[in-house]
């Protein structure tokens, strides 16, 4: 065994004339039996038959089979599972409320003041006609010429509010505007991928008016083809802040004295992703070369609003309108602070449950259930969660190889995370957006704003850490009014977590791993599995008693990752958050 790399075989085949050379070297073996005392368990040589994709164990004393596949003990000494008790929504009324409350009003985009072109391009080319809850409060003050601040649950059309109003104050401007004279908007995203689907958003919707001109600078493009398309003039910008703040300092020919719009869109992403300085500086640039007679106005839109969201607002807004999907100023308390009572909000047509594995069984219940949902239906869409590239990459590279082999259709898979080319994320974000079918691997690089169509499935294979991520996650499916699931994967000692869940109404069902086991080969992967470990090092102090590193069993972490013994050298369990704080766009 010692050219396996450490490869721990779930399967093995061995024949009758293998035993028997077995048997004449070492002679008869007793089968060691230990009686079961507590939470021990009973030893005894099984072997084990496959029927219907469930393993069927038989002793040796009463069946005898010359050709029989042996299973390690992946099924056997495992912990426990947990019984759950239900935990009751501590804001029960707060929570009917909102799911009772339909995400599309009976006003028409007609009803508004917008061009008869604007609405005609809606319905043809964006295919909408009605108005969203919070599209009907934002759009009528964004036209009046006001502040606002927009918080909104996922899949809720948070895009349109600000994009409508930008294009239609644009393509009223009389003489018509050129794209010579600069940006007239300016658009800050946390990411590429956020970036490159609003700039979509707004081809659509400058379609009749084609005077407008959007553009696109993101981190991973060259920066010698964007001053290209900078120099010949872009009219509403979108951008990542580390891109703009580089291009501010070093491309001459960006000027902002026109900006009549600022839109800042996952105002909590690009605080948590470490660009609240940045964003501070592109500010102060615009305010600087502002032409001070020309109105400007800002918009800033989150799914949540936290401490830091609340300053950002401060210092972009002036005496903002605050609008949610109960209207507006609906989230301002007394003393002008935001109410966060309703931080989880989460689509009523969304299934959410959970599923507790222990951890040596963590791989085979993902690839089970990820095949169980492919074989329902080959129209499944799901994106799988994972908590680092390393991981990404591992369960990719496995799934592409071996997943859906002997069991049908071999389903379609995809890749995101950071640390790919802007190239390959483009092409995994354009391909993945226009499926049909897939299963997206990726880590929370895609967990906010993006806009994936038709998602059913989110599967939570590694935990999020706080509410608001999860809340993220999820909103990934069921969106616009569309139905979705959400599975969330726990070992026995994560069971806590559902309790933090809970705080913010927030109670999924549970799934029995039982129901959606199967067998599957499987491969071996070191780094991975480091990577897994000293993952849990990151989450916040104030969820370390569920989520600490002297909870893991790291052999049977070990078995997760197909490893037959778990690998050496984890250290490093700890890193400097400042460091890491600022990730890649």
């Amino acid at each position: 065994m010692d050219s396996d790399d450490g490869l721990m075989l779930n399967l093995t085949n061995f024949s009758t004339e293998d035993t028997k050379k077995s048997a004449i070297r070492t002679g008869p073996k007793k089968p060691f039996k230990r009686k079961e005392k507590g939470n021990d368990y009973q030893k005894s040589t099984h072997r084990f038959d496959f029927t219907q994709g469930y393993a069927i164990s038989t002793s040796n004393e009463t069946k005898n089979t010359d050709n029989v596949k042996v299973i390690s003990s992946l099924f056997r000494h495992n912990p426990a599972i947990p019984e759950v008790k239900r935990i009751l929504k501590k804001d029960k009324k707060t929570q009917q409320s909102l799911e009772n409350k339909p995400l599309f009003t009976g006003d028409k985009f007609s009803d508004l003041a917008l061009s008869s072109h604007m609405v005609s391009n809606l319905e043809n080319n964006v295919g909408v006609s009605k108005l969203t809850s919070v599209q009907k409060a934002a759009i009528p003050t964004l036209l009046a010429g006001e502040d606002v601040c927009i918080k909104s649950k996922t899949g809720s059309g948070k895009t349109l509010c600000y994009a409508i109003p930008v294009v239609q104050t644009l393509q009223d401007i009389v003489p018509k505007i050129e794209r010579a004279d600069g940006p007239y908007a300016v658009v800050l995203v946390p990411t590429r991928e956020l970036a490159l689907q609003s700039f979509n958003l707004l081809l659509k919707l400058v379609k009749p008016f084609q005077w407008v001109v959007p553009g696109l600078v993101v981190g991973g493009e060259k920066r010698k083809s964007e001053k290209a398309r900078l120099r010949k003039g872009i009219n509403i910008l979108v951008a990542t802040p580390g891109r703009l703040l580089d291009h501010i300092e070093k491309t001459q020919c960006l000027t902002f004295r026109n900006v009549q719009w600022i839109v800042l869109d996952e105002a909590d992403r690009l605080l948590d992703m470490g660009f609240e300085k940045d964003v501070s500086a592109i500010l102060k640039a615009i305010k600087d070369q502002q032409i001070k007679a020309m109105h400007r106005q800002a918009v800033l839109l989150s799914a949540t609003l936290t401490q830091g969201v609340k300053q950002l607002v401060s210092i972009a807004l002036s005496n903002p309108q605050f609008v949610s999907e109960s209207g507006l100023n609906q989230q301002v308390e007394k003393d002008g602070s935001l109410d966060e009572s309703v931080l989880a909000q989460i689509p009523s047509q969304l299934k959410q449950y959970f599923v507790i594995v222990p951890s040596k069984m963590r791989l085979v219940s993902l690839a089970s259930f990820i095949l169980s949902k492919v074989q329902e239906s080959p129209q499944n869409k799901m994106i799988v969660f994972l908590s680092s590239r390393d991981s990404v990459d591992f369960h990719y590279g496995l799934f592409d190889k071996c997943l859906g082999l002997g069991a049908g259709k071999k389903p379609e898979l995809y890749k995101l995370h950071g640390s790919m080319s802007q190239t390959e994320r483009t092409d995994v974000f354009t391909k993945y957006s226009s499926s049909q079918e897939g299963i997206l691997l990726s880590t929370d690089v895609a967990a906010r704003g993006l806009d994936l169509p038709r998602v059913s499935w989110i599967i939570q294979y590694d935990t999020p850490g706080s509410a608001v991520d999860y809340v993220h996650r999820v909103g990934r499916t069921a969106r616009i009014g569309c139905e979705g699931q959400a599975l969330l994967f726990l070992t026995p000692a994560e069971v806590k977590y559902l309790e933090t869940l809970s705080e913010f109404n927030i109670r999924p069902e549970e799934l029995s791993v039982s129901k959606i086991l199967q067998t599957l080969t499987s491969i071996s992967s070191k780094d991975v599995k480091k990577s897994f470990v000293r993952s849990y090092a990151t989450f916040p102090a104030s969820l370390k008693h569920i989520f600490h590193v002297n909870n893991l069993h790291l052999g049977h972490v070990a078995k997760a990752f197909a490893l037959r013994d778990p690998p050496t050298g984890i250290s490093g369990t700890t890193r400097d958050s400042k460091s890491v704080t600022k990730k890649k766009q």
